[in-house]
């Protein structure tokens, strides 16, 4: 049997959800920040610095060098979506929080009231 939400309830949803979208926002973030330091540093570094521009215009079709240009301009393209993606669900995130805050409050408030009615003997 389903129980009927009350309004503090409807109003304060998001707090059940933000946590999921704060996090999915760091992970992807951090999947990001992971990539450029563990992949494309290296490889950008092995491509660039460790041949000289002859070689790398040179560069038969199939060899490594062919292999690491590949990757340089392949992983921007995925990393890029998913590191807006995650500051989106960040920021959806800390939305929710927020959005959480006037109910909350009104509740506070309305426990007050109650409270200051009853110390001042009205």
């Amino acid at each position: 049997m389903a129980v009927p939400l009350t309004k503090l309830d409807k109003e304060t949803r998001g707090l059940k959800f933000f946590p999921l979208f704060t996090v999915t926002g760091w992970v992807l973030i951090g999947f990001s920040i992971l990539v450029q330091a563990l992949v494309l540093s290296p490889t950008g570094a092995a491509y660039w610095g460790g041949n000289p521009k002859a070689a790398r215009d040179a560069a038969a079709s199939g060899s490594e060098l062919l292999g690491q240009l590949a990757a340089l301009a392949w992983w921007p393209r995925l990393l890029d979506p998913l590191t807006f993606l995650g500051v989106a669900a960040f920021m959806v995130g800390i939305a929710l929080l927020f959005s959480a805050i006037p109910g909350i409050l009104e509740r506070r408030t309305g426990g007050l009231k109650k409270a200051i009615a009853l110390m001042s003997g009205r």
